[in-house]
C-alpha cells in the first residue's frame, strides 16, 4: 500500500473492536515514538519497548494487558522470554503487526537480520494471526516476506502506489557550490510559505553540513540522525511534529513512519541509496493529500557511491541486491520520460506515460536533436582505447586535450581527436551517463566500459 494509504489502520482498528493487545515490530525508534504520540492523543493506551526505554513499567504494564497497541523492535522482541510472551497472550493478543515488512527480505533495500527471525514468535503466540505491512515491497521482497514469516495461504492486498497529488522532479548540480546553493534557494521559498520541510540526506556527515549551511542563512533548522544522543533525537522530532520547526535535515533514520500531514516538500540531497528509499522517503510528503512536491539534487560524482553502500552487506545475493536498488535510483536521476511511470512500474504498477506532475511532463519545451554523430564518435574512441579507461580519458581525446596519457599512447592520432571541442567536458559526460544509464549501449567492465551493439540515433533533450 502506498505511504499515507492507511497501512497503520490495519492494526490499530482490531484491539480497538476485540479489547485485546496487537504487538507491532516496527524497526525505527522515531517511528515508534511518533505512532505512540499520536495514539496517546487519541486517547489510545500503548507505548514502546526498545533499548532506549527507561520507562521500566512498561514491561510490566504489558504482561498485564494494560496496552491496546504495544510496539517493540525486532531485537527487543527476540530477547523477551517466554515468560513475557506466557502472560501477555493470557490476557489476550488479537494479532502480530510487522510493520515495513520489506525489512525481513535480503532483497529489500532495508534488510535487518533481526527481521529474519520473527517467525520464531509464532510459537509464542499459537493461534495470534500475523499481518505484514509495507509501501515498498516489488514481487520477489513480497514473495520474500511470505518465506520468512512462514505465512500459509496468507490474503495478499497489493494497493496503487501511485500519490497523484506528488510532483516529482530532479537536479543536476555539478558542482559543490550550485549543489548547495539551489537547495538553498528552494528551502528558503518553502520556508517564506510557511510550509513545512524534510531535506535528506545520504550520510550524517552531508546532513550536518546541510543543516550548518541552512543555519548560518537564519533559516531555524531541525537535525536528526542516528548518531545523535536520544534526547536531542526526540526534541528535533518533537519541534517538527508541533510546527516549532519547518524545516528538518536528517538521513533515512526519520525515514519511516513520521505522519506529519502537511509536509509540503521533501528534498534528497544527492542520488538515494535505493528507488525503494527514495519512495519511502519521498512519502513523507503531502500526507494529507494537497498538492506538494519531491526535489532530488545529484551529483554525478554521486554514482560512484555504489561500492560504499554494498560494504554493509553480509552476503553475495545482499550485495547484488543493494547495487541493483542503487542503480534504479540513478537510472531515476537521470530519466528523461515520466519519473512517476518509472518510480510506479519499478513495483509492477503501470499508468500513462505523461502524469502531467513531474519535470519531465511539464516542461514546456522540449527539443529533439540528432546526436547519431557525437555518440558514434565516443564509442569508436571507447573501443579503440579497448574500454580501459572509464569515460574521462575518451572524452579529453575528443576535446583534443595534450594530456600526458593521451600523448604517450598515441590517442591524438585517433581519427575522432579533437573532434568534439565545441562541447564541454560535461558536455560529454552527460551523453556518457546517459549512454550508460541505457544499458544496452555500454557496460562497465572493471573501472572501464566496454563497446555494446546498437547506436541511439534521436534523444529527446529538454
Amino acid at each position: 500500500m502506498a505511504t499515507g494509504s492507511g497501512k497503520s489502520i490495519c492494526y490499530q482498528m482490531p484491539p480497538l473492536l476485540l479489547s485485546k493487545t496487537a504487538v507491532v515490530i516496527s524497526p525505527l525508534l522515531s517511528l515508534m515514538q511518533d505512532q505512540v504520540m499520536g495514539l496517546k492523543q487519541k486517547g489510545i493506551r500503548s507505548d514502546y519497548m526498545g533499548s532506549t526505554q527507561s520507562n521500566t513499567s512498561v514491561t510490566r504494564d504489558a504482561e498485564n494487558g494494560k496496552f491496546q497497541v504495544l510496539y517493540m523492535t525486532p531485537e527487543k522482541a527476540m530477547s523477551l522470554p517466554t515468560r513475557f510472551w506466557d502472560n501477555i497472550r493470557s490476557k489476550g493478543v488479537c494479532l502480530l503487526a510487522v510493520d515495513e515488512a520489506h525489512c525481513i527480505s535480503e532483497w529489500g533495500h532495508d534488510f535487518r537480520v533481526e527481521y529474519k527471525k520473527l517467525h520464531l514468535l509464532r510459537n509464542m503466540l499459537p493461534g495470534v494471526p500475523f499481518v505484514a505491512l509495507t509501501a515498498t515491497a516489488t514481487e520477489r521482497v513480497r514473495a520474500d516476506i511470505i518465506e520468512s514469516l512462514k505465512l500459509l495461504d496468507p490474503h495478499i492486498h497489493i494497493g496503487s502506489f501511485d500519490r497523484p497529488n506528488l510532483f516529482y522532479g530532479a537536479k543536476c548540480c555539478e558542482r559543490s557550490v550550485d549543489f548547495i546553493n539551489q537547495l538553498k534557494q528552494d528551502v528558503t521559498k518553502s520556508c517564506e510559505s510557511s510550509e513545512s520541510t524534510i531535506v535528506y540526506c545520504a550520510t550524517v556527515r552531508d546532513a550536518e553540513k546541510i543543516h550548518s549551511v541552512l543555519t548560518s542563512h537564519g533559516i531555524k533548522t531541525g537535525l536528526y540522525h542516528g548518531q545523535l544522543g536520544k534526547k536531542d533525537r526526540e526534541e528535533s522530532h518533537k519541534l517538527f511534529i508541533t510546527d516549532e520547526l519547518k524545516v528538518m535535515v536528517a538521513t533515512m533514520a526519520f525515514g519511516m513512519g513520521i505522519d506529519k500531514p502537511d509536509v509540503r516538500c521533501v528534498m534528497h540531497y544527492g542520488c538515494p541509496k535505493s528507488l525503494e528509499s527514495y519512495y519511502q522517503e519521498s512519502g513523507r510528503c503531502g500526507r494529507d493529500g494537497l498538492p506538494s512536491v519531491c526535489w532530488l539534487y545529484y551529483r554525478r560524482c554521486d554514482f560512484n557511491r555504489g561500492e560504499f553502500h554494498c560494504s554493509e552487506a553480509k552476503s553475495i545475493a545482499q550485495k547484488t541486491s543493494i547495487m541493483e536498488s542503487f542503480l534504479a535510483g540513478k537510472n531515476y536521476c537521470l530519466l528523461g520520460t515520466c519519473r512517476r511511470q518509472s518510480l510506479l512500474m519499478y513495483f509492477g504498477e503501470n499508468i500513462d506515460p505523461q502524469c502531467g506532475n513531474c519535470d519531465n511532463c511539464t516542461t514546456a519545451i522540449k527539443v529533439q536533436k540528432d546526436l547519431s554523430k557525437e555518440t558514434s564518435s565516443l564509442l569508436s574512441v571507447i573501443n579503440q582505447m579497448g574500454g580501459r579507461f572509464g569515460l574521462n580519458l575518451p572524452i579529453d581525446v575528443i576535446r583534443g586535450s595534450r594530456g600526458k596519457k593521451v600523448t604517450e599512447n598515441l590517442y591524438d592520432q585517433l581519427p575522432e581527436y579533437g573532434s568534439g571541442r565545441r562541447h564541454s567536458n560535461n558536455w560529454w559526460k552527460a551523453l556518457g551517463t546517459i549512454l550508460l544509464n541505457n544499458g544496452k549501449h555500454l557496460s562497465f567492465i572493471s573501472s572501464g566500459l566496454n563497446l555494446m551493439t546498437g547506436l541511439p540515433k534521436i534523444f529527446t533533450v529538454w
